[in-house]
């Protein structure tokens, strides 16, 4: 506003020059008349102040004019002839605008900046109170109070609209920070899980089966290294890889498949693909393999072979024509397929079908589809944000201009001047104003649009004032013709063209000096009515710049957001859990390295408990603190079957609440001698916070052969908080 304040100051100094030399005196050139002159300069000159940084500087800038216009009012009276002609224009009169502008810009309190102009305007009729007639006065001021009204509900409007966008911004993107940490918590959770299931938990099941010592060395060493590599920060990738180099990097993980599966993938090794997406696809297609050498026995035919999709995914299928199972059977906490494939995949919007059926072989079908990824729930910051001057309320009001412009125009053709020319010129204008509106409402034109609209608009000038006479005009009666005009040209630079427009404005120009004469264009207003539309053009201007640079600066909020939020869960997710899995797991893993995976009994039985352990971490990590750890560490040594799973009842409970709850579940589990214990939390809907059931089988029905449901030692259901604190 202030580079567009300072245009048009410079713009409204130069217009009014011609009329200062016509209505001074001669004689009082010095030192008056150079005074006055020297303060108008002061007034142009000191607007650039405010385009430097630092508030004081601005403040001084916008203050300068003001004070150099009340010096002005108090020359004025000591320089001006004794009789101003009739219907002349005073030249303060338009610096007026520069007076009314600063201090609406500088004095932020509407009453404050309105009684200034007040009194600005009062002094101004004061000044020429006995040079024109009392009613050209009293019209004069109150029209100039009108104008700076105007200024100050349109500027307040747009401070307003500023402080909303500014408070909805802010919102934004706390609202975006917090989505993104949650978002990246969890895929960072769901990777955490496939490494502990895929590494660690697998090592400790291969141990305590004790089939194959060497096979669980190697993977007790691979759990290690990722105990040891978790110290640092992600390594981050490009944002697209081909698919065949992630495929290679997972040569290691992939040997020991290359003598039992048929691979197929040749396909995919060009594939573009997200760098996340890429790793969770290749770490899925390794647990299928995993899980088939497990589970489909060792005559089973394997194979994985991969597609091109026409959208630009990719299909990878991995089968075996083993024994396979009923998939409808499987328990929850067989991790396997749920974490280290399901949830992977969907965590980078992927997806997973297994088909299978005793004895009828297995097929693992993964796919990736670039069109489904899935759309934001919130807005992003920045987006939509800034529209302080909205382009449909521009082009509807320009467009409501351009209609009355040409009905005032039509009625005073036919029933006064009778200049037919005049209706032709308006019928022009009603004919390409639908061009106009569409083009300005789109934002764009097309070159043969916009270089017939101008050419219309060229001929709409050449007509438009046959058969009138100039001086029958002033610049209240020229303006349904002139605005008119402008108002088109103004819509076509709207619709993102330059050159049409400008032609069109400078035949309108041209056109009035040919048939007014040069001063005739000052006279009849259309040179100040060219600065009002080029001040408005600019603050247009600026205010898109302002929309591109917060736009600019909310996609750099963005990323940052986006990264920190992925450090953040890397520190805060993966870091902690490796930390805690790694004390608990490594002793054992590095027992199972210095006795090649012969394990004794209590050695097994152990690494059983730690893979129980690694599960609950997995599948019940709600249901988890220090407390409940070590009784279900306990109860897991005395060969208790210890159950945890989580519902999701408890994941919006704040912290400090669930510890407290957890830490009462402990103190219920540790007298318990039962058999088997499950621990389970409610429902998200449900009213129960967490359910404990502990039962022992009746053992002397057992021994003697009879049917008998378990002895339950304990059904303890504990009631949400939340509802607690309700009825109470």
């Amino acid at each position: 506003m202030a580079a567009t304040l300072a245009v048009v100051a410079l713009m409204l100094v130069l217009l009014a020059l011609p009329r200062f030399f016509d209505d001074h005196r001669p004689e009082l050139w010095f030192p008056l008349i150079l005074a006055a002159l020297v303060l108008a300069g002061v007034m142009v000159a000191a607007l650039p102040l405010a385009l430097a940084h630092g508030s004081s500087r601005v403040r001084a800038g916008y203050w300068v004019p003001i004070a150099a216009y009340v010096g002005l009012l108090l020359i004025e009276p000591f320089t001006l002839r004794e009789r101003l002609p009739e219907g002349s224009t005073p030249w303060l009169l338009g610096l007026s605008l520069i007076a009314f502008s600063c201090t609406v810009l500088v004095v932020t309190d509407p009453v404050r900046s309105a009684a200034i102009c007040t009194g600005i305007d009062v002094a101004l009729a004061c000044v020429y109170a006995d040079r024109f007639p009392l009613s050209h006065t009293l019209i004069t001021s109150i029209g100039l109070l009108l104008l700076a009204v105007g200024l100050i509900a349109g500027v307040r409007a747009l401070r307003a609209r500023a402080d909303q966008a500014d408070a909805a911004e802010l919102q934004a993107q706390l609202l975006f920070e917090r989505q993104q940490h949650q978002v990246a918590t969890e895929a960072e959770r769901v990777r955490t899980d496939a490494l502990l299931h895929d590494t660690v938990l697998a090592a400790f099941l291969a141990a305590a089966g004790n089939h194959v010592p060497e096979r669980a060395t190697n993977m007790a060493r691979a759990a290690l290294d990722l105990f040891s590599s978790s110290n640092g920060r992600p390594h981050g990738r490009p944002a697209l890889v081909p698919f065949g180099v992630v495929w290679s990097e997972a040569g290691t993980e992939r040997a020991p498949f290359d003598d039992l599966v048929s691979f197929d993938l040749t396909q995919l090794d060009v594939a573009e693909l997200p760098s996340d997406v890429a790793e969770a696809v290749v770490s899925a297609t390794l647990q299928a393999l995993t899980n088939s050498v497990a589970h489909a026995g060792s005559s089973a035919v394997r194979s994985a072979a991969g597609s091109l999709l026409d959208d630009g995914g990719i299909r990878i299928t991995v089968s075996d024509d083993g024994v396979g199972f009923d998939s409808g059977r499987i328990p929850q906490e067989r991790l396997g397929v749920r974490v280290s494939i399901l949830e992977r995949l969907r965590q980078v919007g992927g997806s997973a079908t297994i088909r299978s059926s005793p004895g009828m072989g297995t097929t693992v079908t993964l796919e990736w589809h670039p069109d489904r990824a899935e759309a934001p729930l919130t807005r992003q910051p920045g987006e939509l944000l800034i529209h302080a001057i909205p382009r449909r309320v521009l082009y509807r009001l320009f467009g409501a201009l351009i209609v009355i412009a040409v009905l005032i125009a039509t009625a005073d053709a036919v029933l006064v001047t009778h200049a037919y020319a005049s209706v032709a010129s308006s019928i022009l204008g009603l004919l390409i104003l639908p061009t106009l509106i569409r083009g300005a409402k789109q934002g764009k034109m097309s070159d043969r649009a916009a270089w017939g609209t101008a050419g219309v608009g060229v001929l709409l000038c050449s007509i438009a004032t046959i058969g009138l006479d100039a001086s029958d005009f002033d610049s209240a009666s020229i303006a349904r013709y002139t605005c008119g005009v402008l108002a088109g040209a103004t819509m076509g630079w709207m619709a993102g063209r330059r050159l049409p427009p400008l032609v069109t404005v400078t035949a309108l120009v041209t056109q009035m000096t040919l048939w007014a004469g040069p001063t005739g264009v000052i006279r009849l207003g259309l040179a100040g009515e060219i600065v009002i539309v080029i001040a408005g053009l600019l603050i247009h201007r600026a205010i898109r710049r302002v929309a591109a640079a917060a736009d600019l600066a909310a996609r750099k909020h963005r990323d940052l957001t986006i990264r920190q939020a992925e450090l953040d869960a890397f520190d805060g997710e993966r870091h902690h859990r490796l930390r805690h899995a790694g004390s608990t797991s490594a002793p054992m893993l590095r027992r199972i390295i210095d006795t090649r995976g012969e394990l004794d009994g209590a050695d097994r039985a152990e690494c059983r408990v730690l893979e129980q352990a690694l599960r609950d971490e997995i599948r019940g990590r709600t249901l988890l603190n220090d407390a409940i750890r070590r009784v279900v560490f306990e109860h897991r040594r005395r060969g208790t079957l210890v159950q945890i799973l989580d519902d999701g009842g408890l994941h919006e409970m704040a912290p400090t609440t669930l510890d407290a709850l957890l830490d009462d579940v402990a103190r219920h589990l540790e007298p318990l001698r039962s058999s088997r214990i499950v621990i389970r939390t409610g429902q998200p809907d449900s009213d129960t916070a967490i359910t404990i059931v502990a039962s022992t089988p009746d053992e002397t029905a057992a021994a003697l052969g009879l049917d008998s449901d378990d002895e339950v030692d304990l059904w303890l259901t504990i009631p949400h908080p939340d509802t607690v604190e309700l009825a109470a």
